[in-house]
């Protein structure tokens, strides 16, 4: 029977650890498997104090995995043992430990948090009452000169300290002592914080350059910065601090691919950054200012830097705009696929499923409106639609309204947060039915830390000279999700590559010349790379015409695909990408931005990228790209030209589905054409 025991503890301290291991790694479902197993065995052993630890560990896996029920279950159960031991600090630990209040921020279940509000007093009440146990104040005073003690005295490790400050910080706020409450959580909560970022650094070191574990990591990571973000923004005077917890987090992966094409070094430091730092990143941007948006919750937060003066901030509650309307008084849900698919005006026949290739019955619908044989010339057919009513001012009133007063600049920079990287910014309207495009030249960035990296770029990096103008490559039949299919050809298109070709002085790639060879042959050392071809609606991957090498075979998607991994393989030195494609912009949204075709291109070192929210209609994309390049070639900015090219679609009465979704991201760049040719 002993025998039986010791494995079983043995069994169970390794299930412990492995639930530990899996916690440090982000892997929370693996780590409550791990701990319900621990909890099994430590309750079949009678083991009081393995149980309570198990239970505690549950409680806040389930805190974070947003299972609120659950969490309670456990604690409560952790309570009952501490209740049963007579251990009263593990009782103050459970009913106020901050913790709790820090993953509640952005519950879908407002009862839970008005529940929260309600723990301190019933602490009280169990520890002693002031009023009937006056010496219940001396009892806790002696815990927490004992725990006090205990922390320096055995020289803890960041993370454990921060929990026995946390304790404190609880035990005082039982007591009404506010002040040391708050000094208490505070220190726990710079402990804490930093031994995160430690862990996040070492991780970050190990992943080195696998660029998609780093992208599935900081997504997982980044939720603790978001949290601690909100709840800084929540308090009165801490926005700034929320606004450097914001960027901490913000397209970390992204900044380690900039940095390593850019022959920086490799590890981008983190650290908390002053209000000075953020402004001499704005301050090398000319006559701009910049609005930083995140979102959790039912909250919008606003932040305006605006060079040499204090920073503005603004939340945003957007169950004070939806009032009346569907909606779960979520921003997730507000801004959910649907809001955008009535955005862009299409639906998911129109768009959505709208690719490469006529497949379905929306596609049999092109090839009857059509002339002769082929499909009609589209990376877009939506032309009867309407603009839907009131969304686009709904936004301009929750996202620019209660800004727009300090945006006396003739230029936005605007970084978003996840899913407003879909919002066509250029399109929201104010009262008066002005869009924003028609004031404000615009532009994205996915941190400001990338935006430094652009800045900071070596000044030989980006190429001068040469071009790269690539338009309605010929791919017939090839084998495209396991199917058989054949494209049909955008002859806008090529009438896009054609001009532009004749303003630059560079022949383009056209038709069958346009293949994946020719093109990774030539993408890493021109100036200008322009795209005018078919795009993928998932991550907005570009088809090209294949290699003659794979004549004697249906040509495989790698025949002619040109994926983001191979983007990211090469060195991209264009100063201006052009992706005039349906679906450029698109990809997995996360904490880095849109993890797709465009960030490849900035993350192999492209400058700028202008890209297409949704799918777009083959001719109106040629009259814009011709107004774009009218502009540019007569030395206006990338900005400034798309600005131009929008302000002539919409005084030529072309619907807002067809220019609205072109975006630039990156730097505003200018080029020198007497160079290009």
């Amino acid at each position: 029977m002993e025998d039986k025991c010791g494995v079983k503890k043995i069994e169970l301290s390794c299930y412990q650890k492995l639930g530990e291991v899996s916690e440090f790694l982000g892997e929370y479902v693996k780590a409550k498997e791990y701990y319900i197993k621990a909890l099994a065995i430590a309750e079949e052993n009678g083991d009081g104090e393995a149980e309570a630890a198990c239970c505690e560990r549950l409680e806040r896996l389930f805190q974070v995995l947003g299972e609120y029920s659950k969490a309670k279950e456990y604690n409560e159960k952790a309570l009952a043992i501490a209740e049963e031991n007579g251990d009263k600090g593990t009782q103050a630990a459970r009913h106020g430990c901050l913790e709790n209040e820090f993953q509640s921020v952005g519950k879908e279940d407002d009862q839970t948090d008005k529940e929260d509000c309600k723990i301190l007093p019933a602490t009280a009440e169990k520890l002693g009452d002031r009023k009937t146990e006056p010496s219940s104040d001396d009892k806790l005073g002696n815990l927490f000169e004992s725990l006090g003690k205990a922390i320096k005295a055995n020289n803890c490790k960041d993370i454990e300290e921060g929990r026995g400050y946390s304790l404190l910080g609880a035990c005082f706020a039982v007591l009404g002592d506010s002040a040391m409450s708050k000094q208490y959580f505070d220190e726990a909560l710079r402990l804490n914080f930093f031994a995160s970022i430690d862990k996040s650094a070492r991780i970050q070191n190990f992943l080195q350059d696998h660029d998609q574990f780093k992208v599935l990591f900081f997504e997982k990571f980044n939720k603790n910065y978001r949290h601690l973000s909100q709840l800084l923004c929540a308090f009165g005077n801490t926005h700034c601090e929320g606004l450097y917890m914001e960027e901490i987090g913000r397209a970390r992966a992204l900044a380690d691919l900039m940095s390593s094409k850019y022959s920086v070094e490799n590890e981008i430091p983190v650290n908390l950054k002053t209000w000075g730092d953020l402004e001499e990143i704005v301050k090398k941007e000319r006559n701009c200012d910049c609005l930083y948006i995140s979102y959790c919750g039912t909250f919008i937060n606003l932040w305006v830097l605006k060079v040499s003066k204090p920073l503005f901030f603004r939340r945003i509650n957007i169950n004070e705009y939806t009032s009346g309307k569907a909606s779960s008084g979520r921003v997730d849900d507000l801004f959910s696929h649907e809001f955008y698919r009535q955005a862009n005006c299409s639906t998911p026949e129109e768009c959505e499923e709208r690719p490469w290739f006529p497949s379905n019955v929306c596609s049999e619908q092109v090839c009857e409106s059509s002339q002769g044989d082929s499909p009609a010339e589209s990376r877009l057919m939506n032309e009867d639609c309407e603009e839907p009513p009131d969304i686009l001012a709904d936004n301009y009133k929750m996202i620019i309204d209660p800004v727009v007063h300090l945006l006396d600049k003739p230029e936005i920079i605007i970084v978003p947060d996840r899913l407003f990287f879909k919002l066509p910014f250029a399109a929201l309207k104010d009262k008066r039915g002005k869009y924003l495009s028609e004031s404000f030249r615009i532009r994205i960035v996915p941190s400001l830390t990338t935006l430094k990296l652009i800045q900071d770029s070596p000044a030989d990096y980006h190429s001068q000279t040469g071009a790269l103008i690539v338009g309605d490559p010929d791919v017939g039949l090839v084998f495209y999700r396991g199917e058989r299919k054949r494209r049909w050809h955008l002859h806008s298109a090529r009438e896009e590559a054609e001009m532009i070709g004749d303003l630059v002085g560079s022949q383009p790639l056209l038709g069958k010349q346009a293949t994946k060879q020719a093109v990774i042959q030539n993408i890493n050392s021109v100036s200008l790379i322009h795209f005018a071809c078919h795009g993928d609606p998932e991550k907005g991957e570009i088809i090209l015409a294949p290699s003659p090498l794979c004549c004697n075979r249906i040509p495989q998607e790698e025949d002619y695909l040109l994926t983001m991994a191979e983007i990211s393989q090469v060195r991209v030195r264009a100063k201006l990408v052009v992706l005039s494609c349906c679906h450029s912009a698109k990809g997995t949204i996360s904490s880095e931005g849109v993890v797709g075709i465009a960030r490849a291109f900035l993350g192999s070192g492209a400058r700028s990228v202008l890209v297409a929210l949704w799918a777009i209609d083959d001719e109106a994309t040629k009259q814009l790209m011709s107004r774009f390049y009218l502009h540019l070639v007569g030395g206006e900015s990338a900005s400034e030209s798309l600005r131009q090219a929008t302000k002539w679609m919409i005084e030529n009465r072309f619907p807002v589905e067809q220019w609205a979704p072109f975006t630039l991201i990156g730097d505003d760049v200018t080029l020198d054409f007497h160079k290009l040719r």
